[in-house]
């Protein structure tokens, strides 16, 4: 069973490979975009880094930007990107940041609001 779930991926296509944005450009419209722009761009970085590139770089940006939001898409999406980013440096330590994303996931489970606890 585990060879199973060792050799299991994903596969995203990506229509038009010169659409690939540059790093300036996503991490500015994470901190200048209105939610429905922040969609848009977590769904192009899952798409990228779905296609084999890490872009461990965006993980501070997503957090300081994406994961205040209240939007439930938008927090899907987020979730969906910690399922796949990379959580361990370069000595197999795991990163800094990662104490943050539990924390924001532990203050979601805590929230007032059901729809935010049941997500």
């Amino acid at each position: 069973m585990a060879s199973f779930l060792e050799s299991s991926y994903s596969l995203v296509h990506q229509d038009n490979l010169s659409d690939v944005p540059s790093m300036s450009e996503l991490r500015t419209q994470l901190e200048k975009g209105t939610d429905e722009s922040k969609i848009d761009t977590m769904k192009r970085i899952l798409t990228i880094m779905l296609n084999g590139d890490p872009m461990p770089q965006l993980l501070m940006h997503i957090i300081r930007f994406v994961m205040p939001s209240k939007n439930k898409n938008l927090k899907k999406l987020l979730y969906f990107y910690y399922e796949i980013c990379p959580k361990l440096d370069a000595n197999g330590k795991l990163k800094q940041e990662m104490i943050l994303v539990c924390n924001g996931i532990r203050n979601d489970l805590q929230a007032a609001n059901e729809f935010i606890r049941g997500k």
